[in-house]
């Protein structure tokens, strides 16, 4: 089978000018959003939604990454603990990208006796975002 990408390959990256990488994670995408329905006695008993019209859109990623000490690491936790918003870009290896104002919440670190330290975290969006279609 062709066309699988490698869920290692999925980046993280921060600010207006994303530049630097924030982490390498493995992500759940959730694409959030209501049809709109216009159903009405006129269009007879099967429920119509509105073409092409979403309500409520917003993008949701979940994932947990190996916890390290960078600043951009730290700015992150910082964020969720009061709910700022940021820039973030979030890349997958076949081209495709999310890019807007994201709120990072739920951070959880887990830290097993002898093993490595992960941090699971929630990225969700904020306004409009931009998405850029896999190219490979």
């Amino acid at each position: 089978m062709a066309g699988e990408i490698n869920g290692t390959n999925i980046l993280i990256q921060k600010g207006a000018s994303p530049t630097e990488i924030f982490g390498q994670m493995e992500a759940t995408l959730t694409m959030n959003g209501t049809p709109i329905d216009i159903s009405n006695k006129s269009l007879g008993d099967f429920v119509t939604m509105l073409d092409e019209e979403i309500s409520s859109q917003q993008i949701v990623i979940t994932g947990t990454m190996v916890y390290n000490v960078s600043a951009n690491y730290e700015a992150i936790k910082a964020e969720a603990f009061i709910g700022k918003q940021d820039d973030y870009s979030i890349a997958f290896a076949g081209g495709e990208s999310y890019t807007g104002k994201f709120v990072p919440s739920g951070i959880s670190d887990a830290i097993p006796h002898g093993d490595k330290v992960t941090t699971s975290v929630t990225f969700s969006s904020s306004g409009e975002v931009t998405r850029t279609p896999q190219t490979a």
